[in-house]
């Protein structure tokens, strides 16, 4: 039978598109959307459409602003089923911006952070450097029924609102953006929530990413010194369509309340003795309330959000526990992101704290391994009066397993809820195979994941929060598998386009804060570098890859382009070096990237484990690293120009790729043909990125695996090469030594986290030493979970054919060391299904694809073509 499932309108630069998946046994036939207004008119019908597709279909009506609109899709199959799609509401840009920007008059706390992370500060206590979040209130005058209202808010900060107090926004809307270039705002339908006569419209508003301490070295005031709030509500008459307009503006009142300080990471302090009782009713008593200022911000960078905004998405009932110091700890059982809400019989003045931390100590006790500047994580609440009293933290967030809870005895798991916040996107992947070992890692990569996705792709949800580049670029694939991805990292390249600097270049974090310049003293300088800031031209086409939408490239050319040119630019600067090197050798300089600061293989382990300074790699590493990565995405870049039909562009990508591996093998291959770099790493990166002649590669694939057993059959390859390392083995006829690799246990490994009870991927590959002493790094960082990607891709064996996955490959290793494994991927087309299966004798292979998805499908050498539909194949061993 036929159905749809996955109805989505995305909103692209202002233009909306529709994508539906299906399930059934026979190709799509044809399809229809109808778009409808609030009042049920049909403002656009495709009419019937003989065609398969269906990602991005384009609405091609011009849709008026300030609306709200429906949409239904009807779809038939060649056997002549039908089904139809849920009618959904979304909403277009407002028509114009009346309202005007508010903020409270104050004189903020001076700062005192520090711009150097290295630096030893003594900080002053919370309550004493940071300031409250801020109240505003304003009541008006409905006089009759509106047919429909529409709200329109953003802020400078975070903000919570109620309309008669009803809260009616979005979690940390309004998000995270490049707030001074593009700052978005959200569209709340408040129809039912009205009344005819007095209502009071209230907000709270934190300090957020735009004034709160955010990034590595936990500085603040990055885009502003205060907060401030902008909403609009625009409706209509039920009787005569007469417009109706409320907007922020002088009439705004404003104070303090019970939020004595809410910091993103820093954590928050909730003094119930300060609240605001009756504040959000009609007709409270405002005596104390103040005049807002209404600054001239403008509208200029305001924009409609785009992506889903964060929700708390399940809750989990700790376990409660004493340590062996006596310390009363909460133990969620897995690393997440979130906050804890209590209710606890408390009396009057009484405090209690919550901090959080990833990690006990190897006794058992409670362990802060999240260290720095303003990375405090704790959360605080005093009591107004004796009595039970129910509260759970707004305006923050933390990454933690562990809770240390003071301030009560209460030991009781039922008075403590954990509440789970992420980016709501659909799972796509699922595996699971008969090593429980490996199902815990798919579970840890997912789990960090969906924990890195708070409105950006971030390196840790804890520490920095921060939307490094290099994390995203080489976690792309694996979170193309893992989750719809596509509409998230498209919205974070957006920022990308507006950070990029004029002379193209791309700085390693987006959105980009100035405090990153504060990392300079720490050796961090420049702005571009290679596999970070080449997330520009590798994410893009990571997204093409996975969901076969060639505006994906499209949008992104200019910046790519540009990109590229800046990189040949930077590449073909002379180190001073070589200023009076032979003409050959100074000629080929022009073609490596080794000038300015690169990370190289980054967090290495042989150098990360040892103690040594982790800058050794990027002095080791840094410019061979940079130049095969920069090898890399000229042969991507010459891709995409073939996708976007640029030959030309194409033919001169082909021609300096050619140009680079001979600049590389003229300066780094020795007499003996092998790398005069001799790191796992640099290995699989020169192999991957093709700059070896046939004779070279061959003793570069023996050096490789020479490496990795020489170091005990583990890895040793860095946050750029590890990505790579499996692949780049299977593809070389070295499927063993990449199955002793997925498998070891020993550190570093992927299943060394496992054994030592990692329930999301860790930072540094030891971050538990073998007799459970933790390092303070994070415990919460996707990078290393990339060999999500081989696990379906060699594994599962499902891999494209064609962008999109419209035409795919089935092709398990079924020499992994499994009994069997199943799992699927859930492409644009719908579910790819896989299941196998072997024992001594026989292998069986189970497929089921989704309506127009066609399969290569191998076992054993031989080839099968299918189409939608059920198969099952079995061979011989």
């Amino acid at each position: 039978m036929l159905s749809i499932y996955g109805a989505v309108c995305n909103c692209r630069e202002k233009k909306y598109y529709f994508s539906w998946k299906l399930k059934g046994d026979c190709n799509q036939a044809d399809y229809r959307i109808c778009v409808t207004d609030s009042q049920n008119q049909v403002v656009w019908d495709s009419g019937v459409q003989k065609d398969f597709h269906r990602h991005n279909v384009l609405c091609e009506a011009d849709l008026k602003k300030g609306g709200k609109y429906q949409f239904r899709i009807v779809c038939h199959n060649t056997a002549g089923e039908e089904a139809t799609a849920q009618e959904k509401p979304f909403y277009t840009e407002i028509e114009e911006w009346k309202a005007l920007w508010i903020e409270p008059d104050r004189v903020r706390k001076p700062l005192t952070d520090s711009k150097n992370p290295h630096e030893k500060i003594t900080e002053l206590d919370p309550l004493e450097r940071l300031d409250p979040a801020v109240y505003f209130r304003k009541e008006f005058a409905v006089d009759e029924i509106l047919e429909q209202a529409l709200l329109y808010v953003s802020a400078h900060g975070i903000y919570t609102m109620w309309l008669n107090g009803t809260e009616v926004s979005d979690l940390f809307a309004p998000g995270y953006t490049s707030y001074n270039k593009r700052l978005e705002y959200q569209c709340y339908d408040v129809t039912p929530y009205l009344k005819k006569g007095t209502n009071v419209l209230t907000a709270i508003v934190a300090d957020g990413w735009y004034t709160g301490k955010i990034g590595a070295v936990g500085y603040g005031q990055q885009y502003g010194k205060e907060s401030a709030l902008l909403f609009q509500l625009e409706g209509k008459s039920s009787s005569d369509k007469k417009e109706f307009s409320m907007i922020s503006d002088e009439t705004v009142r404003w104070t303090t309340g019970a939020f004595r300080y809410a910091d993103l990471f820093i954590g928050t302090y909730y003094d119930a003795q300060l609240e605001q009782e009756g504040f959000q009713d009609p007709g409270f008593d405002e005596v104390g309330w103040k005049k807002v200022n209404c600054p001239k911000y403008g509208y200029e960078n305001l924009e409609l959000q785009t992506i889903q905004p964060v929700e708390e998405v399940r809750t989990i009932t700790p376990r409660v526990f004493y340590s062996p110091s006596g310390e009363l700890l909460l133990d969620a059982g897995e690393n997440v992101v979130g906050y804890v809400g209590f209710e606890l019989e408390l009396k009057k003045d009484e405090v209690v704290s919550f901090e959080h931390s990833e990690t006990l100590d190897k006794e058992g006790n409670f362990l802060q391994n999240i260290i720095g500047h303003n990375k405090d994580q704790k959360d605080f609440y005093r009591c107004k009066e004796d009595g039970v009293h129910t509260y759970k933290p707004s305006f923050t967030q933390h990454g933690f397993r562990y809770v240390r809870v003071e301030g009560t005895k209460d030991t009781n798991p039922k008075h403590y809820t954990i509440y789970v916040v992420e980016t709501p996107m659909e799972v796509t992947g699922t595996f699971t195979c008969s090593d429980d070992r490996l199902n815990q890692l798919q579970e840890n990569i997912l789990r960090s994941q969906k924990g890195n996705m708070i409105c950006i792709p971030t390196d840790c949800p804890q520490r920095e929060k921060t939307g490094w580049t290099g994390d995203a670029q080489v976690y792309a694939a694996t979170a193309c598998y893992e989750q719809n991805v596509e509409n998230f990292l498209r919205h974070w390249l957006d920022d990308m386009r507006l950070e990029q600097l004029e002379d193209g270049q791309i700085p390693h974090i987006i959105p980009y804060i100035p405090s990153h310049d504060y990392m300079k003293p720490a050796g961090i300088e420049g702005v571009s570098a290679a596999g970070w800031s080449d997330a520009a031209i590798l994410v893009p086409w990571r997204l093409y890859e996975a969901y076969g939408d060639k505006k994906i490239l499209e949008e992104n050319f200019e910046m790519i382009q540009r990109y590229m040119d800046s990189v040949s630019e930077l590449a073909s600067e002379i180190p001073p070096e070589k200023k009076d090197a032979p003409p050959e050798e100074r000629e080929r300089q022009k073609y490596l990237w080794n000038t300015g600061f690169q990370y190289g293989d980054w967090l290495m382990p042989s150098i990360q484990m040892s103690g040594r300074s982790i800058f050794e790699v990027v002095q080791q590493t840094g410019h061979i690293v940079a130049t095969l990565m920069y090898a890399i995405t000229t042969e991507v870049m010459e891709k995409i120009c073939h996708v976007l039909e640029k030959e030309e562009l194409a033919e001169r990508y082909r021609d300096l790729h050619q140009k680079i591996a001979e600049a590389f093998r003229g300066e780094y291959i020795l007499e003996d043909h092998t790398i005069s770099k001799n790191y796992q790493g640099v290995y699989v990166l020169a192999l991957q990125a093709n700059v070896l002649n046939e004779e070279e590669r061959q003793i570069a694939i023996r050096q490789l695996v020479h490496l990795i057993r020489e170091n005990g059959t583990r890895l040793d390859t860095g946050f750029l090469s590890v990505n790579y390392l499996l692949p780049v083995l299977a593809a070389n006829g070295e499927t063993n030594l990449a199955k002793e690799l997925l498998f070891q246990d020993k550190c570093p490994s992927w299943l060394y986290e496992v054994k030592m009870g990692a329930t999301t991927m860790w930072e540094y590959w030891n971050g538990y030493a073998e007799d459970g002493t933790p390092d303070e790094g994070s415990m919460n960082h996707f990078a290393f979970g990339c060999v999500g990607e081989y696990l379906y891709r060699n594994i599962l064996g499902i891999s494209y054919q064609e962008a999109g996955f419209g035409k795919v490959k089935i092709a398990p290793d079924f020499s992994c060391g499994l009994s069997y494994a199943k799992g699927s991927y859930d492409s644009i087309w719908g579910k790819i299904e896989v299941a196998w299966k072997r024992d001594e004798n026989f292998i069986q292979l189970d497929v089921v694809l989704p309506p127009d998805v066609e399969a290569e499908i191998q076992i054993n050498g031989t080839r099968y073509q299918y189409g939608c539909g059920k198969y099952s194949v079995k061979a011989a061993i």
